[in-house]
């Protein structure tokens, strides 16, 4: 519950609405706030000193990512996406991703593919020196330079919509290091892919980035719920 919450870091007054929105996404990602907590407008006012309309237009920006629902009588709770959501969402962002590899152009430019480099060299050190937060902002900073090589801008925005959607899902394997391992690994494949002439090569790397968090949080819903939560639903339907 936010009331547990700890009190603001030093620098977190006078923040813009994307500051606090991306501060708010990050506990949900981490799971300062976790699956069904609520969101408390007061509280939330409080610790970013912010208006309360500040707040409302972020808990309705929050809904549009999919990271929060209005439940009656709760208000805004942390959303806890079902195995089909998931799939869902990750059929989407195959579909999105490989779509956005066949608009690269290949080889990608210098101002492309340096950045990305770049950005990369960060990431891989904050793997390994286990600064969870910082891979979590690098992973993001990465796939957008990658994807300033794709001609369609609408794409790019969408594709960019859904990986916030996978937010909820994807944290829950940095602990495993021989995961993080292969995504570095993947990440430079990546970097070369793009420094090449193979769309059909850069849309294979695509698809095989992203399976592994999905995989795991299903594995983890179903330990917490077996078919209880399921049964809910279609008795619901």
């Amino acid at each position: 519950m936010l009331g547990s919450h700890p009190e603001p870091a030093e620098g977190t007054r006078d923040m813009d609405v994307d500051q606090i929105l991306n501060a708010i996404e990050e506990d949900i990602v981490f799971g300062v706030l976790p699956a069904q907590s609520r969101l408390i407008e007061e509280r939330l006012a409080e610790r970013f000193d912010a208006k309360r309309h500040t707040i409302r237009e972020i808990f309705a920006r929050l809904e549009d990512l999919g990271l929060v629902v209005r439940v009656p009588n709760r208000g805004a709770v942390v959303n806890e996406l079902t195995p089909e959501e998931v799939r869902e969402i990750y059929d989407m962002r195959e579909m999105l991703e490989t779509a956005a590899a066949r608009r690269t152009r290949l080889p990608a430019d210098k101002s492309v593919t340096d950045p990305m480099a770049e950005i990369q060299e960060r990431h891989a050190a904050a793997v390994k020196s286990e600064n969870f937060r910082a891979v979590f902002h690098l992973n993001i900073e990465f796939h957008r330079a990658q994807y300033t090589a794709c001609s369609n801008r609408h794409l790019v925005r969408t594709i960019d919509d859904y990986a916030r959607k996978a937010h909820l899902i994807r944290a829950i394997k940095y602990g495993d290091r021989a995961h993080m391992k292969k995504v570095v690994a993947q990440h430079w494949a990546l970097v070369d892919a793009m420094k090449g002439r193979i769309r059909t090569k850069l849309a294979d790397l695509i698809r095989a980035h992203l399976p592994g968090s999905p995989e795991e949080y299903i594995r983890s819903y179903e330990i917490r719920y077996g078919g209880q939560r399921r049964e809910r639903q279609t008795a619901q339907a």
